[in-house]
């Protein structure tokens, strides 16, 4: 025994013949069986086991089963080499033959390893690469992004998606709206019921039916859980209320985004009701491992009634609250009108899926919210960054610079405060789940760059939650494309932290720094994460333009003093997928959107300078260094220096459009700095020509994927291969305006485009 004992894993394995699993178990059992068979006994055989049968000696079975209290997942090894790789759940199988298959094969074998992940659930939402509005991101395989969400934790697959770059929305020339159904497709995209049959076309719902069953079969090979997030209820057709004007709804548009009115239906009716009983019920036969349904409102042309989030206002139907109530009753009735739909899809769903749970966003319901929560239970869920505030309102910001108004789910959210705990307990306790959302890969954090090192972020943001017992997270936005991405770090970091949460995170970053780069270059690797990091830290983000930045073509449009000099088709490179109809202030003012003042000019000017003074060194000191070590550098420092060169210059734009902020507004309003504020301005743009041509020029290497483009074509949510192109028709706009006076046309608001065409003007 004592030899068997200094056998490493990797020398047991090999000894093995027979690779074992029982008939009838989950798919991901002999997906994991076989990958560790290729790694270490290729000439082992699959044999299927009857339930409840003996492994042979010398052979692997891969499968579920019960492990030790406390414990999620265990590998062990009898003396007649029976090894045993089991998991109470599927979704944690495959993680566990990666670990075995990357980490333990040089450990010695001992009797048992026992592993208790912290987090029940990792379920991605807007898994944006996978299935929303960036699916046509170029150099994705969708099964090896799910191999690698697997990999590294996850334990759900979003799965809903067009099976077209476009959706299928009917619009009015010049507005934004229909844009919006990109992402979160309704139910009644896949599938219809007997009320609304023949309003999509067959052949598009069969289409989107095919992309969500590859979604599931990939999820079933890899051990996880296909889940639903869908805006609901969402706007139908305006013919489609035409023909039954009594179950219209909602009026759900944004005002300023949307030039004719897009309605919901009116869910508290009997008829709707039954309407989306069929759907859940043709597509849960479409689709019958579908387990969760997260439901997201009040935004994209979805939304409850009565509640005062919606774009234009509360308004509704006649079935929910009759006119003139107080706003107390209003708050009761709507909140009662949420609740009920939503038990209406839970109950629907587990008549075929039992143990099928819904969620729904918290953040749109304001006076309804204690409410809303009070009806939740019982596998009704709630998806919130925080249970202490009520709307977006969040105590989570930026560590370093809390007045800027960051989201509450970015990478800079780094804590989740233990004065959480009493309210998740409350929910816990009548079976309400509390899925907390928060993000540390490329969506919601420096769009469009695929991958930013910020582990130490990462790890503090994990290890929060984890010591006040969340159980469930909700990743916003997946993981970046695996063959552009090679050496994700902070998804390495939580995955360390799935197998290991007591692992201090030095020693995680110095076993991957020394397995990616090797012991000559480690310690630079771990240094160039770290001033990484620093200049994070440092940067000030714009609250808007961090995370949507590509909405608002930030990247490409021309910092010049007055926008509106710029004749419009020479601005059309842009404005075509701006998020910006052309009366919105945001098209001639980058402070403002819609009705918004985004950020004031004296937070401009702060951000401008915290740039310059916390963000850019770092950055500067850890490009030169690893510049100066490319002649021999490993593939992962050239990656990263690529990619630290991308931050710099997606930094210093935005940076630049803080600056544009201060010095335009400070210039217009006049005053004994206005003259100041023109000369840095100027001086301004020619820092912006030559980083945008830095930029282009990064990008004209390729030789590394930076950034997310479309291999179709461009859209408001993601760039293409044209970017180039587009940089260089900034930098020609900006060489040409650079001596304007700066001004803002405040008119435009008012502009009526129809009229100023029958005017000439």
């Amino acid at each position: 025994m004592a030899d068997e004992v200094l056998r490493t894993w990797r020398e047991v394995l090999a000894s093995i013949s027979t690779l074992h699993v029982v008939e009838g178990s989950p798919r991901v059992c002999e997906t994991v069986a076989r990958r560790i068979g290729r790694e270490t006994s290729p000439r082992a055989r699959l044999e299927l086991l009857a339930p409840r049968s003996r492994p042979t000696p010398s052979s692997l079975f891969v499968g579920l089963g019960r492990v030790a209290k406390g414990a999620t997942m265990e590998i062990s090894c009898d003396r007649q080499g029976r090894v045993r790789l089991q998991a109470s759940r599927a979704s944690c199988l495959f993680l566990l033959g990666s670990h075995v298959a990357e980490e333990l094969l040089g450990e010695v074998a001992g009797d048992r390893v026992r592993i208790a992940p912290p987090f029940q659930d990792q379920r991605p939402v807007w898994d944006l690469y996978f299935g929303q509005a960036g699916r046509t991101v170029r150099g994705l395989d969708p099964e090896s992004y799910v191999e690698e969400m697997a990999r590294v934790g996850f334990t759900h697959l979003e799965v809903n998606a067009l099976a077209a770059a476009d959706p299928l929305e009917a619009g009015v020339s010049g507005e934004v709206s229909p844009r919006f159904y990109t992402y979160g497709p309704a139910l009644d995209q896949f599938v219809a019921s007997t009320l609304n049959r023949g309003v999509y076309p067959a052949k598009w719902l069969a289409a989107n039916r095919r992309r969500l069953r590859l979604g599931c079969r990939l999820a079933r090979k890899y051990g996880l859980t296909p889940s639903l997030t869908c805006f609901e209820p969402r706007s139908v057709p305006d013919a489609f209320l035409a023909r039954y004007p009594e179950l219209r709804g909602a009026r759900v548009d944004h005002p300023f985004r949307s030039f004719k009115p897009r309605f919901n239906l009116a869910v508290s009716h009997p008829v709707v009701r039954e309407h989306y009983r069929e759907l859940v019920r043709n597509l849960l036969t479409e689709a019958p491992d579908l387990d969760h349904l997260s439901v997201w409102s009040n935004d994209s042309g979805a939304g409850f009634e009565f509640t005062p989030s919606l774009y234009a206002g509360a308004n509704g139907s006649a079935y929910v609250v009759r006119e003139w109530k107080g706003p107390d009753a209003v708050a009761r009735a709507a909140a009662d009108n949420v609740t009920a739909f939503l038990r209406l899809l839970r109950d629907t769903a587990t008549e075929i899926r039992p143990g099928f749970r819904v969620a729904t966003r918290l953040e749109p319901f304001g006076p309804e919210r204690d409410a809303v929560l009070a009806g939740l239970g019982d596998g009704l869920d709630v998806e919130v960054p925080t249970l202490l505030r009520t709307g977006w309102d969040s105590p989570y910001g930026h560590p370093r610079y809390p007045e800027c108004g960051i989201g509450p789910f970015t990478t800079y959210n780094d804590r989740f405060d233990d004065d959480e705990r009493t309210p998740l307990e409350a929910l816990r306790a009548r079976d309400c789940r509390t899925h907390v959302l928060y993000a540390h890969g490329p969506v919601n954090n420096f769009e469009p760059l695929l991958h930013v090192p910020t582990p130490w972020l990462t790890h503090a943001k994990l290890q929060s939650m984890r010591d006040v017992s969340v159980r469930h997270l909700a990743h916003f936005g997946g993981i970046a494309p695996p063959a552009s991405v090679l050496f994700d770090v902070n998804a390495e970091v939580f995955r360390s932290f799935q197998l290991d949460a007591d692992r201090p995170v030095e020693d995680v970053l110095v076993a991957l720094a020394r397995r990616w780069a090797g012991s000559a270059h480690y310690r630079l690797l771990v240094k160039a994460w770290r001033f990484c990091e620093r200049a994070v830290r440092g940067f000030m983000p714009h609250p808007l333009y961090f995370s949507w930045g590509v909405w608002y073509r930030i990247l490409i449009r021309p910092l010049v003093p007055d926008i509106d000099r710029i004749p419009e088709r020479e601005r059309r490179y842009y404005e075509r997928h701006l998020l910006a109809t052309h009366h919105n202030p945001n098209r001639v003012d980058l402070a403002r959107d819609a009705l918004w003042e985004l950020v004031t000019p004296a937070t401009a000017k702060k951000a401008a300078t915290r740039l310059v003074r916390s963000a850019l060194p770092p950055l500067d000191r850890i490009i030169g260094l690893l510049a100066d070590a490319e002649a021999d550098a490993p593939p992962v420092l050239i990656d990263l220096l690529d990619r630290l060169r991308a931050l710099r210059c997606w930094m210093t734009t935005h940076g630049h459009v803080h600056s544009w902020i201060a010095d335009v507004h400070g210039y217009t309003a006049g005053g004994a700095r206005a003259a100041a504020c023109r000369d840095r301005l100027r001086a301004m743009i020619t820092r912006e020509i030559a980083n945008a041509r830095a930029f282009r020029d990064l990008l004209a290497e390729g030789r590394t994927e930076v950034l997310a483009l479309s291999s179709v074509g461009e859209t408001t949510f993601i760039y293409d291969r044209e970017l180039p192109r587009h940089l260089d028709r900034k930098v020609e706009l900006m060489r040409r305006h650079r001596r304007d006076v700066p001004r803002i046309a405040e008119d435009l608001i008012w502009r009526v485009r129809k009229l100023g065409e029958e005017r000439g003007t």
